[in-house]
């Protein structure tokens, strides 16, 4: 009886070694769950902050060109301008230097 005592007493040392482990595993296992939860959080909040910057440095990116679009056209509306005035003030001078510039394009096109 002292046989069927001691193996009892090892089965159920075993038995809680067994529970115990299981207990460790499933810790640890929910700790990873955790873990894994709170790093996809963290990239999600990082993906929210890079989508903001993005924004930001699009708008940033869109007012400067619409800047330079304005100085452009500003500027080819000062050349086409002075353009004007000339053929204004010399209209016989500008119809020859079209005609010319005409006759030059033609040849090189093969016209």
């Amino acid at each position: 009886m002292a046989a069927n005592s001691d193996a009892g007493k090892a089965v159920d040392q075993a038995a809680a070694k067994v529970s115990d482990t299981v207990n460790k595993v499933s810790d640890a296992a929910g700790g990873v769950a955790d873990s894994a939860s709170e790093q996809i959080a963290a990239l999600r909040k990082q993906v929210e902050d890079l989508y903001a910057d993005r924004e930001k440095y699009l708008s940033k990116a869109m007012d400067t060109a619409e800047g330079y679009a304005a100085r452009a056209s500003d500027a080819a509306q000062v050349q086409y301008e002075a353009v004007a005035d000339r053929v204004r003030e010399r209209p016989a001078q500008s119809i020859l230097i079209a005609a010319a510039a005409g006759y030059i394009l033609a040849r090189i096109l093969g016209r």
